[in-house]
């Protein structure tokens, strides 16, 4: 840079501490031959000082206790030999640990692969209860013969349920299902 005019040095300086991020200033354009270079009498400016935005700190998710529901099918269309893209459906009686009537609730499934050991298929449950409604989406696989145990995730809900994020483990055998709901909160 020894080369250079003292105004050329003056505006290099503003280019590099504005590009290092001490600072932002408007710099003019320069042209192809970097000949012409505004004199003092333009008006400047002013440069402002950027600060680092302060880190996000995320708190840790609260852990809701687990809570179970058990259900017993009372309807159950899954066909006995599906292929890809079947769907089926289910309604179910829900009780609580204490085997109390608590609500109901439904499955829609559809097969998304089928082998010779068994279908993987997409479902979408809906436990309804007094204190609202819960939405989980899972994938199971439904290989061999039951029980079988998938996780799915919790959608959200409405009343008590509502905003609520986390997992639940579902299994299913060929008479009933049970839900370890595993809220986050």
């Amino acid at each position: 840079m020894s080369g250079f005019a003292p105004r050329r040095r003056r505006a290099m300086a503003v280019l590099v501490t504005a590009l290092s991020g001490a600072s932002f200033a408007v710099i003019p354009p320069i042209s192809a031959s970097a000949a012409t270079i505004p004199d003092a009498t333009t008006t400047a400016i002013p440069s402002i000082t950027l600060k680092p935005a302060a880190p996000a700190v995320q708190k840790p998710a609260a852990r809701v206790p687990e809570f179970v529901y058990y259900a017993q099918f009372l309807v159950n269309t899954r066909p006995p030999h599906a292929k890809p893209g079947d769907s089926w459906v289910t309604y179910l009686a829900l009780y609580d640990v204490r085997k109390n009537r608590v609500g109901d609730g439904s499955a829609r499934c559809t097969a998304a692969s089928v082998t010779r050991q068994g279908v993987i298929a997409q479902c979408t449950r809906v436990l309804r209860t007094k204190a609202g409604q819960l939405t989980l989406l899972g994938m199971d696989d439904r290989f061999g013969a039951p029980p079988w145990t998938s996780t799915a995730a919790i959608l959200g809900g409405t009343g008590r349920y509502a905003g609520m994020t986390g997992s639940a483990r579902v299994t299913v055998t060929q008479r009933d299902v049970v839900f370890r709901v595993h809220p986050l909160g």
